[in-house]
């Protein structure tokens, strides 16, 4: 069962996560880490999967709510809600997914650069394939073996999402971000 199949841990359900959590002041990860458990001990569910595939997905949405500009970065990693964020969290009170982001013009040319495949000369060409290889392989996110927030990290994490993608196209199936 893929991630995002599991109760409150869908895109959209982690948005309200981390927007609301952001809408009460500077927060971080790890703060929103504590909301999903607590959220999820309040629905009678336990979480899934470890806490570094929580912290690893989380982060990976608030990656895509900062290329909106839903969330501003502050300092130390931590970040804030910014207006446009809590707009967006008002006209969408169960949540956002990559189709209501795609409304935004910034998280709308992130995709686009994302989605171009690097040459096979590019610097992380090598990390790309081995992103695509190690999801067709039924690997996952936290299998990612480069430090965090490094080219090699996001390089790998964008060959595993397009091999994702793909699959999803072939099968019909959505792709949930």
């Amino acid at each position: 069962m893929e991630f995002n199949e599991h109760t409150l841990l869908n895109d959209p359900d982690l948005t309200l996560i981390l927007l609301k959590t952001a809408a009460r002041g500077e927060t971080g990860i790890e703060d929103c880490v504590e909301v999903l458990r607590s959220t999820l001990e309040r629905a009678g569910e336990r979480p899934p999967v470890a806490r570094t595939e929580l912290v690893l997905h989380l982060d990976r949405v608030r990656r895509s709510l900062m290329r909106a500009h839903l969330l501003a970065p502050t300092e130390g990693g931590r970040f804030r809600i910014t207006e446009r964020g809590r707009n967006a969290l008002k006209d969408h009170p169960m949540g956002l997914d990559d189709t209501v982001l795609m409304e935004f013009p910034e998280f709308r040319e992130f995709v686009q650069e994302t989605r171009t495949q690097p040459s096979a000369a590019g610097p992380h060409s090598r990390d790309y394939a081995e992103g695509y290889l190690a999801f067709r392989a039924g690997k996952g996110l936290a299998d990612n073996p480069h430090a965090f927030e490094t080219a090699e990290h996001l390089a790998w994490e964008n060959g595993w999402f397009q091999a994702r993608d793909e699959e999803a196209d072939r099968s019909g199936q959505p792709k949930g971000a």
